[in-house]
């Protein structure tokens, strides 16, 4: 009887997380990071790598998803600054990888990382669409988990993709695909304890 119940208890769990991939679409799968990290030295080079193995582990997740066809602004499902966009659109132009650049949908993130360094900054990265780079302060790159890195990481690249956000702090800022969508991979990030890697 106990066997019968743990095999039934396991093919549970196998079946919902089963139907819960079923959820997320194949282009999450095979979604590739085209990240170009040639004149980094090694050490940066391998937080790179962790960092692209979280955002592998994230974009396949139900969670990645959800959130972003969730995320709500003023009360409705939106983000601020949106190009027009529902959440699933936004969603799906992610998974896209049409950087406004090269305008394929290719399916990755195509972009070459080169860092900086200003110790009297705030800014963790920046970028613009007519750069493939995208400029990565060694202040917080050295110090930052491969998690955290992972949301500068995402912020900066959705930039990419053509969406923006105000260069003032202000209280709709961070309901802007690139701070939220970029918040959402901190937090998911952290709920899968990558902060501690």
């Amino acid at each position: 009887m106990r066997l019968f119940i743990y095999l039934f208890l396991f093919l549970s769990v196998t079946v919902t997380t089963a139907h819960a991939r079923m959820n997320v679409p194949v282009e999450a799968f095979t979604f590739d990071f085209n990240i170009d990290t040639s004149r980094l030295g090694r050490y940066k080079e391998e937080k790179i790598f962790k960092t692209t193995e979280i955002l592998q582990t994230i974009f396949t997740s139900q969670e990645f998803k959800d959130r972003i066809l969730g995320h709500r602004y003023k009360g409705r499902k939106r983000f601020a600054r949106n190009e027009g966009l529902s959440n699933f659109e936004i969603y799906e132009k992610i998974l896209q990888g049409m950087e406004k650049l090269h305008p394929i949908e290719n399916n990755a993130m195509d972009i070459e990382l080169a860092m900086y360094t200003d110790n009297d900054s705030i800014v963790l990265g920046y970028t613009n669409p007519s750069t493939k780079k995208i400029w990565m302060n060694t202040k917080y790159f050295n110090r930052n988990s491969p998690a955290q890195v992972a949301a500068t990481l995402m912020h900066e690249w959705l930039h990419k993709l053509g969406f923006g956000h105000e260069k003032e702090r202000s209280e709709d800022r961070k309901y802007t695909v690139p701070y939220a969508i970029g918040y959402i991979v901190r937090d998911i990030a952290r709920e899968m304890n990558e902060d501690d890697r």
